[in-house]
């Protein structure tokens, strides 16, 4: 039987803290070197000070001598797309051409109900959802019995269907992915998720991300952020 989970933000930081606040130590570092104006020992303090000002003159081309991996877990595939747009990062996914999936896993929106039942289109009656998702995973196992291979079948497969994917990228890029992911407009799934990742980061990575500011909720209860403008 095909698994359907309601999605709920789900992902693991692979850095620990105090590496992270290291890196705040570089940017300082790295900043003071365009300008010459070394000023003795670099601190926590003075390091996130620096940043903050950084940000707030728009230059964060030195926030990209850092980096912080995040593995999403239990996570759609459609999701996942929208997060490998981001060009400057770097992304293992899970496989669908080696990962046998006869064991399906969907991942459902938290505002449907899973009980629902649809109308199916040419008029020959009603459906759940769950025999809805049970018939794509007896499809996919029938077309593996039959000889295909796991790449071949997964022509099959839908976008709700579960992955996991690793994605490592600098703190400038980060930045971006929130204020694009973050956003009203975003999908609610990665925006859920982002917002999530978002107050992670904010209390590990002091200054940083910190222009960030819960802007509301949509109709389904889903936070949105916005980028404060200074």
């Amino acid at each position: 039987m095909a698994e359907i989970i309601r999605q709920i933000p789900k992902f693991l930081i692979l850095d620990d803290s105090k590496s992270l606040r290291q890196q705040l130590l570089k940017i300082e570092i790295a900043g003071r070197t365009s300008y010459q104006s070394e000023k003795g020992e670099v601190t926590l303090e003075s390091a996130t000070k620096f940043a903050k000002m950084l940000i707030s003159r728009g230059h964060e081309s030195v926030l990209e001598h850092t980096s912080i991996s995040v593995k999403f877990l239990d996570n759609s595939i459609g999701m996942m797309r929208e997060l490998n747009r981001h060009r400057i990062a770097s992304v293992t996914e899970e496989s669908t051409r080696y990962v046998d999936n006869s064991e399906l896993k969907f991942i459902f929106p938290r505002y449907k109900e899973i009980e629902e039942r649809i109308n199916l289109t040419d008029g020959s009656g009603e459906i759940s959802i769950e025999k809805m998702v049970n018939t794509m995973e007896i499809y996919y196992r029938s077309l593996r019995k039959a000889g295909w291979s796991p790449e071949e079948a997964r022509s099959f497969l839908p976008l709700g269907l579960n992955s996991e994917e690793v994605f490592t990228a600098n703190w400038r890029e980060w930045r971006h992915v929130f204020e694009l992911r973050t956003a009203r407009a975003a999908h609610f799934e990665i925006r859920s998720t982002m917002v999530e990742v978002l107050n992670t980061f904010k209390e590990i990575i002091p200054g940083v991300f910190d222009d960030f500011e819960r802007s509301g909720v949509d109709k389904n209860g889903y936070p949105y952020y916005e980028k404060r403008i200074k």
